[in-house]
């Protein structure tokens, strides 16, 4: 089968390209012919100060590039600026080509929907929502900003709760079917380092777009943070955050490290080794979510902690609503107060192997990418 698969890879950074080149990497080893491609506009084409240049100078392009051959997907990509104005791997009139053969156009996130030459050809199109609770309220909020979504055959969730009674999210009269993120489990081998003292995680602190439903907001990742942000002062476990965080808002990491925190910065994470090596090398995971998907029990696992778990690391997690979809309690722990988080601690530093042969076992059941992508294919009726 021929498939296209899309999302914002160009300068982002390594954590969001895991989310996004699992989907091309995990079809290949499914033996399908993959291509990616990406629209840019010109608000993408900007340099490390934030001034706009020409898509020819932008940095984006060899970062693309460099993304590709590093997945071994290269030359099988067209990076496509605007309608087709000017490409960075395949030529415009190669890629439209590709399109009018594809069986399946799978987007993950990005502006593909603007190049209608590719968007409009392939067979079958479908969606997938890693942003669950943000879409769905502004879709039924600026419905015109969205109609895009309409043109997909099928939509997808990494909102495994979007749809049932658990969620008050409105889903707009669409259906929603609820998916993990797939992980190709050869790139993510277990880790041996037994040896690792800290639980980390890596997260984003402010700036995110909010919105309001029924009366209650949305609120931010930080929003989640403030709650659990004395728990090092109770107990002796190191906790260290990969934090990202503006200059503006540095009086907010003074607070994290006075409360006890090891904070660090994520941009070092550049590519897929720094990116592993980090999760490698922690004890287990420990996170809050973002307020949105608490609040509204939206049932949304992060993709970060599904490679944490392929790791065989430990995840301790602020309860979203999963515990109906993934085993907790063993590898894979989840916590609604801070008493429950410092028991959380207790009982992976208790019987800490066992955890960790749990969480790779739960990678393997549950995000395997062999079995999340046949499953996707199969309900779109492409097995």
């Amino acid at each position: 089968m021929l498939i296209i698969c899309t999302g914002k890879i160009a300068n982002a950074t390594a954590g969001h390209i895991d989310s996004i080149i699992a989907y091309p990497v995990g079809l290949q080893r499914l033996g399908h012919e993959v291509y990616v491609m990406e629209r840019v506009g010109s608000n993408r084409c900007v340099d490390a100060s934030g001034k706009k240049v020409p898509f020819e100078q932008w940095e984006g392009r060899r970062h693309f590039e460099s993304v590709m051959k590093t997945y071994g997907i290269w030359p099988r990509c067209c990076l496509i600026y605007k309608n087709g104005e000017a490409t960075h791997g395949m030529p415009f009139a190669e890629a439209v080509n590709i399109a009018k053969k594809c069986d399946v156009l799978m987007t993950r996130s990005g502006e593909i929907h603007k190049a209608q030459d590719i968007f409009s050809s392939p067979r079958c199109r479908l969606y997938i929502d890693g942003n669950p609770g943000n879409t769905q309220v502004f879709l039924q909020q600026h419905g015109g900003e969205y109609e895009a979504l309409d043109q997909y055959d099928h939509l997808f969730t990494l909102g495994l709760n979007i749809g049932t009674d658990a969620c008050r999210i409105p889903t707009g009269n669409r259906h929603w079917h609820p998916i993990l993120r797939p992980v190709v489990l050869p790139m993510w081998p277990t880790a041996l380092d037994h040896a690792s003292t800290r639980f980390t995680t890596i997260s984003s602190w402010k700036g995110r777009t909010t919105f309001q439903w029924q009366g209650t907001e949305s609120g931010e990742k930080a929003d989640s943070w403030l709650k659990f942000i004395e728990i090092p002062k109770r107990t002796a476990q190191e906790l260290e955050i990969a934090l990202r965080i503006e200059p503006r808002d540095e009086v907010d990491g003074e607070m994290f490290r006075q409360n006890g925190w090891q904070l660090t910065d994520p941009r070092r994470f550049r590519t897929l080794t720094d990116y592993s090596r980090y999760i490698a090398h922690s004890r287990a995971e420990f996170s809050v979510a973002h307020n949105r998907v608490v609040e509204f029990s939206v049932g949304w696992f992060s993709d970060r902690s599904a490679l944490y778990l392929a790791s065989g690391r430990p995840v301790l997690v602020q309860s979203t609503g999963i515990e109906s979809h993934l085993p907790t309690g063993k590898g894979l722990l989840t916590f609604r107060t801070m008493d429950e988080a410092l028991i959380g601690i207790e009982d992976i530093n208790r019987d800490y192997l066992g955890h960790c042969r749990a969480a790779r076992d739960i990678a393997e059941t549950y995000f395997d990418s062999d079995r999340v992508l046949t499953n996707i294919l199969a309900h779109v009726g492409h097995a």
